[in-house]
């Protein structure tokens, strides 16, 4: 069994919000704030811990002794990820030195979209 640490963890790990990881295990966020309190798996049903564990591994996370880590890529998963982040440098790099938008570029004196 997994420990509210663990899933706190998990969660901040991965960047999932409580409201996120709770409309992905089909519970409330008020049962991802129960269950992350302290001795927390112990007062939520293992039908839901097991959900939100199963969720949390989908999202990337692998449960080990005493802690959580995120699992490691495939290698095709891998490439896509190389080829995103060489994509978004590109985007940066054609950005550098342009005006940044304000307000007045995008709307008119009513506040509507130009």
């Amino acid at each position: 069994m997994i420990t509210s640490e663990q899933i706190r963890a998990a969660r901040a790990l991965l960047r999932l919000g409580q409201g996120d990881l709770a409309r992905r295990a089909r519970t409330s966020t008020a049962t991802i704030r129960r269950l992350e309190a302290a001795g927390g798996t112990h007062r939520v049903g293992e039908d839901t811990v097991s959900a939100v564990r199963s969720e949390l591994e989908k999202a990337g996370a692998e449960f080990i002794a005493d802690g959580v880590r995120r699992r490691p890529l495939k290698p095709d998963q891998e490439v896509k990820r190389r080829r995103l982040l060489a994509i978004a440098e590109q985007s940066a790099a054609m950005l550098t030195g342009r005006p940044i938008f304000s307000d007045e570029d995008l709307y008119d004196e009513n506040g509507l979209p130009k």
